[in-house]
C-alpha cells in the first residue's frame, strides 16, 4: 500500500471502531444492535477490500466526517428531483477529504435476519439508487448490492435486472464465519433479549487481533466473489470514451475521437443555406459499449453538454 491507502485504511480502521463501540449502544433492542454491528463489519471490511485498488484520481467515501461534506458523517446523494439518499460507499472521480469529486461507483450494503425482511430492503436500496444512476447517467456509474443473511432468490433477481451487480452471502455461511472466532451470531425470534445481549457484549469486546482474523476468513471464504465485484468496479472506472458521434438533425452523421474535436465541429458548423436546424443529437460512446445520448436544441447547449467530458 501506498502511504495515501495506509492513511485511508486507518482512518476506516478509527471509524470502524467508533460504530462499534459507540452508535450501536443506541439501538433499541439486542437485535437491532446485533444487526447493526454485523452489518457494520461487512461494510467495514468491503471498504477495507475495495480501498488498495482505488487507483490515483479516484476516491472511496464512506461514513465519515469529511471536510467536503461540512464534515458531516452521512454520505448523501442528490437526485435529479431534489431528492436526498443516504448512502453506504461511493467512489468519486477527481475526490479528496476537502473536494467532492464526479460519483462513478454506488456501493449498498445491507444485512437481514429475516426473509420476511429482504423485499423491503431490495426496494428500499433500488429507490435510493435508480434515481441516482438516471441523475449521472451521463458518467455511466457502477452501481452494487452487497448482500448478507436471509434473501429471496427473487429479491436477488429483481436487483439484477435492474443493473445491479449482486454479491450475496447467505445466513448459514456467515454464522459459520463467526463460529471460526468463537462467536456465534445464530438467534431466531423467540431467542430471549438476555441471550441477544450476551452476543451483542461479546461481539463489542472483540480486538483489533479479533477482528483481522475475521477479516481474514472472510476475505478467504469469498475470495472469488471479492474479486469479482473488484474486477467489475475497475473495469466500470477504466471505462473511457472512445467516439462521439454528432448528428445535426437536419444534416448528416459525424463521427468525431475526441470532446474538443466535437466541440470544434458544434462551433464551425454552417447552418446558413440549410433547412432550419432542429437539435444535436450527441451520442458518447464508451469502451464497455455502453453509450448515452442527449438531444440538444441549439449549439450553445450542445457545447454545454460535451464541456461536462473536458
Amino acid at each position: 500500500y501506498d502511504l495515501i491507502v495506509i492513511k485511508t485504511l486507518e482512518r476506516v480502521s478509527k471509524n470502524y471502531y467508533y460504530i462499534i463501540r459507540g452508535v450501536n449502544l443506541m439501538a433499541t433492542s439486542p437485535s437491532h444492535q446485533l444487526g447493526e454491528l454485523i452489518g457494520d463489519f461487512f461494510e467495514f471490511s468491503i471498504i477495507q477490500y475495495l480501498g488498495p485498488i482505488i487507483t490515483k484520481g479516484y476516491y472511496l467515501d464512506y461514513r465519515h466526517p469529511r471536510p467536503a461534506r461540512g464534515n458531516k458523517r452521512e454520505v448523501i446523494g442528490i437526485d435529479y428531483n431534489g431528492n436526498k439518499h443516504k448512502l453506504d460507499i461511493v467512489v468519486e472521480k477527481g475526490g479528496s477529504e476537502t473536494v467532492k469529486g464526479t460519483p462513478k461507483a454506488f456501493i449498498e450494503m445491507a444485512w437481514r435476519r429475516y426473509v420476511k425482511h429482504s423485499k423491503n430492503k431490495v426496494q428500499e436500496i433500488a429507490g435510493a439508487i435508480l434515481p441516482l444512476i438516471e441523475t449521472h447517467a451521463k458518467d455511466m456509474p457502477f452501481y452494487a448490492a452487497v448482500l448478507a443473511g436471509e434473501f429471496t432468490e427473487n429479491s436477488l433477481v429483481q436487483l439484477r435486472s435492474q443493473g445491479f451487480y449482486v454479491l450475496y452471502f447467505n445466513y448459514d455461511e456467515i454464522c459459520s464465519l463467526f463460529d471460526r472466532v468463537g462467536l456465534s451470531i445464530r438467534w431466531e425470534e423467540n431467542t430471549s433479549e438476555a441471550d441477544l445481549q450476551k452476543i451483542v457484549t461479546k461481539f463489542q469486546s472483540f480486538d483489533e487481533r479479533q477482528f483481522a482474523r475475521l477479516r481474514k476468513y472472510f476475505f478467504a471464504m469469498y475470495d472469488s466473489q471479492l474479486k469479482g465485484l473488484a474486477k467489475e468496479l475497475c473495469d466500470s472506472l477504466d471505462t473511457t470514451i472512445t467516439e462521439i458521434v454528432v448528428i445535426p438533425i437536419h444534416g448528416t452523421a459525424t463521427i468525431l475521437e475526441s470532446v474538443s474535436d466535437a466541440v470544434k465541429f458544434v462551433l464551425e458548423y454552417d447552418e446558413d443555406g440549410r433547412a432550419p436546424i432542429l437539435r444535436y443529437e450527441i451520442t458518447v460512446r464508451y469502451s464497455s459499449g455502453d453509450e448515452y445520448t442527449m438531444k440538444c436544441a441549439n449549439k450553445t447547449k450542445a457545447v454545454q453538454f460535451l464541456n461536462q467530458y473536458s
